[in-house]
């Protein structure tokens, strides 16, 4: 009876590493520079990446039609790559903010269907402020 214990226990744990493996590695998401986006775009339709950057000085455009919609322009290192949104916008975001956008590039437009702002520097200082308070 230990022995069909034994085996059902390891058969159960297997099951639970493979799926588990397989749950993770379908989450995985890439963080790639505008530049390996775009270059060999052909070897990447339809995938999901994630990318980071500032918001160009000036080119936010909202929809005036559909208040969620919007589009901007992302820098990173010289490069710059429009990207379109369609959700609620983080309080934080500005023009020149840093953000982290998620989504599918078309060779075109990155369409990103997860917009995150970095936390501001004038935090910083509200911390150190806290940190002497303590």
């Amino acid at each position: 009876m230990n022995k069909k214990f034994l085996v059902v226990i390891v058969a159960v744990a297997l099951l639970m590493i493979v799926w588990v493996g397989l749950g993770f590695e379908g989450n995985e998401l890439p963080y790639v520079t505008i530049r390996e986006l775009t270059t060999n775009y052909e070897k990447k339709p339809g995938k999901r990446f994630r990318l980071g950057g500032n918001v160009k000085e000036g080119s936010i455009l909202h929809n005036e039609d559909d208040l969620l919609a919007l589009s901007f322009v992302l820098m990173q290192e010289g490069n710059e790559l429009p990207v379109s949104y369609h959700k609620i916008v983080p309080d934080m975001f500005k023009d020149g903010s840093e953000v982290v956008v998620e989504g599918i590039y078309d060779g075109e437009y990155f369409h990103a269907d997860n917009l995150m702002t970095k936390c501001a520097s004038r935090y910083e200082g509200d911390l150190r402020d806290m940190e002497t308070f303590l």
